[in-house]
């Protein structure tokens, strides 16, 4: 009702002067009674069971309001060095928005050193950060700082399905990897894709796309290479809520709240138990 009369009785400018000033506000509010520095951050995201030698997989965004005090990079920093030296960083820095097969249809040439990640800010400093490393390919890449980094991304291209057998992704399970979500909610799980290529075969429906795409790319040595690749089927619609339901059903994912962050964490290993018990006994994790 506020936000009705609000709407009626002030133009544009007023409506935008007046966003400022809640604005400022809220940020006054959270810097006093929310902030946290990078210490912090690293001591809850232990206390959450992420350990030194653990590899994570991050999906993080970077709220202004969150509380945490430091820029995008100080955020990276802060999770490189929760892993250390003894385990592994990852991120996915997908070089679009949209689906897979539009970004191959327009042709667009993929280099490993230059291609932005469109996956948020936090993933872009992470991908300019020395000693990450990208792998090759130009729908999932995948960026890695740890002990394993050059294994995670070698390879990937040659995979012909982007979050198959041998990709990053393939192994990072085989690692027992764990999941993070900072401020951001359990549907921006890209793992899912690696899942439901494990399963492919067990679902009534077509995973990908029968079209095989060659896409040119630039590796980090500034070499040219053609990738062969198949995309997920764009008809398909994924519903990992469905998934991330059963998942706190099963007790399978941990919450922190840090500052004004919100974290969920979840191991690999119980994300392809719980997906593959679901396809088994029918209840896909698809709108279908």
């Amino acid at each position: 009702m506020l936000r009705q009369v609000v709407n009626r009785v002030l133009d544009g400018r007023q409506k935008r002067a007046l966003k400022a000033k809640i604005n400022k506000v809220k940020q006054r509010v959270v810097n006093t009674l929310f902030r946290y520095d990078a210490e912090r951050l690293k001591k809850s995201l232990s206390e959450l069971g992420i350990r030194e030698t653990d590899t994570v997989l991050v999906h993080a965004n970077f709220e202004p309001d969150s509380g945490f005090q430091g820029t995008p990079l100080d955020l990276v920093d802060a999770l490189a060095e929760l892993v250390g030296n003894k385990g592994n960083l990852l991120m996915v820095s997908i070089p679009f928005r949209g689906s897979a097969y539009e970004y191959l249809e327009k042709d667009k040439v993929f280099n490993a050193r230059k291609t932005m990640s469109m996956m948020g800010l936090v993933t872009e400093m992470f991908r300019r950060r020395p000693g990450t490393l990208r792998s090759l390919h130009p729908t999932h890449p995948v960026l890695a700082f740890g002990k394993d980094a050059e294994w995670l991304v070698a390879g990937h291209e040659d995979c012909l399905y982007a979050c198959g057998a041998g990709s990053p992704f393939d192994k990072f399970r085989s690692l027992h990897g764990k999941i993070l979500f900072f401020d951001v909610g359990f549907g921006a799980i890209t793992f899912f894709h690696h899942v439901e290529d494990l399963l492919k075969d067990r679902v009534p429906f077509e995973i990908y796309h029968e079209r095989r795409f060659s896409v040119k790319a630039i590796d980090a040595d500034g070499q040219e290479r053609v990738i062969e690749s198949y995309v997920f089927n764009p008809a398909l619609t994924r519903d990992a809520g469905k998934l991330e339901t059963e998942m706190l059903r099963q007790g399978k994912i941990r919450k922190a709240r840090i500052g004004n962050s919100r974290c969920l964490l979840v191991t690999a290993d119980d994300v392809v138990a719980c997906h593959t018990a679901m396809v088994e006994a029918g209840d896909f994790p698809y709108a279908v």
